[in-house]
């Protein structure tokens, strides 16, 4: 009998975050620091007037995802 591979579930993790260009960075070099590679990383950001957005940007690799916009 054969045994069945498990497959690994993927982690998602996401940050919402408006106006925080202080701590952004920080928050995310934390998730994608993490040593599992099942992490699909999410950034949502509420249309900051600062600079957060384009902190968030330069992580574009490591994010699968970012948008910004208001409610």
């Amino acid at each position: 009998m054969r045994k069945k591979k498990i497959k690994k579930s993927l982690i998602s993790i996401i940050t919402v975050v408006k106006n925080d260009e202080k701590k952004i960075s920080k928050t995310i070099q934390s998730v994608i620091q993490q040593k599992n590679k099942k992490i699909e990383y999410i950034v949502i950001d509420g249309a900051s007037k600062d600079k957060t957005f384009s902190i968030v940007k330069k992580y574009k690799k490591k994010n699968r995802y970012y948008i910004s916009k208001e409610r």
